[in-house]
């Protein structure tokens, strides 16, 4: 994922502590644990190494920090699909890849214009955590894990489900 935004970009064990690290903070509601998190640095210095992996690119921390964990999923549930033989005969790659699909629990995106959500107002640059899980629950709602109609959609709509059919066909070959 980090190659994406740097050709430098080499995964370490350092980079994956981070990118976990990342991932626990963006879904904990432990608040000790988020409090002991602030008090040690421990995700500001997680950021702070994934954003000089990707040359300081938000989208970069983003993709290898919080986004790469939802390709995992995928292919975690890939991987059931794949162990039943007749699904794994009757799937073409793209069918396997669009039920694999799953939206993060939370994404965090920040607004280009001040609007209200719900009869609450926000402002321009305002950060918001949008809680795509909670309302994807019963995976009727596709476009909810990319955001595609939104103006916060996610830049990688094309980019993942390409990866993932990519995985089912060589899988499958």
């Amino acid at each position: 994922m980090g190659s994406i935004f740097s050709d430098q970009f080499k995964a370490t064990s350092e980079s994956w502590a981070a990118a976990i690290t990342l991932d626990a903070a963006v879904r904990s509601k432990n608040v000790p644990k988020m409090l002991w998190w602030k008090i040690t640095g421990k995700v500001r210095k997680a950021k702070r190494l994934l954003s000089a992996m990707v040359n300081n690119d938000l989208s970069g921390v983003h993709g290898t920090g919080v986004a790469l964990h939802n390709i995992v999923t995928s292919i975690r549930l890939m991987r059931t699909y794949y162990a039943d033989e007749k699904m794994r005969k009757s799937l073409t790659p793209e069918q396997a890849a669009d039920q694999c699909l799953s939206p993060p629990p939370v994404v965090l995106r920040q607004a280009k214009a001040s609007g209200e959500v719900s009869g609450c107002p926000f402002s321009k640059y305002s950060l918001l955590l949008l809680k795509l899980g909670d309302g994807n629950k019963d995976k009727q709602s596709k476009d909810l894990i990319f955001m595609t109609s939104s103006w916060s959609r996610c830049p990688a709509e094309k980019w993942v489900p390409a990866v993932l059919a990519g995985v089912w066909k060589m899988a499958t070959a």
